[in-house]
């Protein structure tokens, strides 16, 4: 369970670093899979319900461990799916993108 906290957490914050890259370096306007109009229209929200919210979650389903072992086994491995999936889109993306178009500058 400990392996699927850290792959959760690790997944996590790499989605929100590809989307940052992503909408503000490489001018994606479709934005993150998950959470499209939120992560254009408010950003600030967008990082709050990635840098808080989610790893809340996290946290909440590995302390379930003890009394619904279930509940926090299914719930850490779609979060960690999800999440994974998501960062996997991104980076097809980005490797697209760097390839058709090269590097932009900063």
């Amino acid at each position: 369970m400990r392996i699927m906290l850290f792959l959760a957490i690790v997944a996590n914050s790499l989605d929100l670093v590809a989307t940052t890259f992503g909408i503000h370096w490489l001018g994606n306007r479709e934005g993150n899979p998950l959470h499209a109009d939120l992560a254009h229209h408010h950003w600030w929200l967008f990082v709050t319900l990635k840098g808080l919210a989610i790893p809340f979650l996290i946290a909440r389903l590995y302390d379930y461990r003890q009394t619904s072992p279930v509940l926090a086994s299914v719930g850490m491995v779609l979060v960690t799916f999800g999440l994974t999936l998501a960062v996997g889109q991104w980076v097809g993306w980005i490797a697209a993108v760097l390839q058709v178009r090269g590097v932009p500058g900063f």
